[in-house]
């Protein structure tokens, strides 16, 4: 093994644990915020906790496919790449709205 190939393996397992991290952090905050408006994350108080995780399973869910797509035969990986886009572009929109819901929440709790 090279260090180049030690280094692929390397990334790869990094972004796979990352991507199966959020989502089950995401399944946590789903179970801890089941009836209420707001949850913890690490200390910080989280508005409109099930955005924030929808949002967080399309990131994880868009790195497992990311890298599942070496694996897959080849009359697959074009549908997985149009999936993919989608995937990313449903999390940069609930990950925005997330941010603007939790800052207009801030705003009304200085007011």
């Amino acid at each position: 093994m090279t260090t180049m190939d030690v280094a692929q393996a390397v990334m790869i397992a990094l972004v796979v644990g990352g991507s199966v991290a959020v989502v089950v952090l995401a399944g946590v905050v789903l179970v801890r915020s089941r009836r209420a408006e707001t949850a913890r994350l690490f200390g910080r108080v989280v508005h409109r906790p099930r955005l924030w995780a929808s949002a967080a399973v399309c990131c994880g869910l868009a790195g497992l496919l990311f890298e599942a797509q070496a694996l897959m035969p080849r009359s697959w990986q074009e549908s997985a790449h149009n999936l993919l886009g989608v995937l990313m572009l449903a999390f940069f929109v609930l990950f925005f709205a997330h941010l603007l819901s939790q800052w207009s929440a801030q705003r009304r709790q200085h007011r």
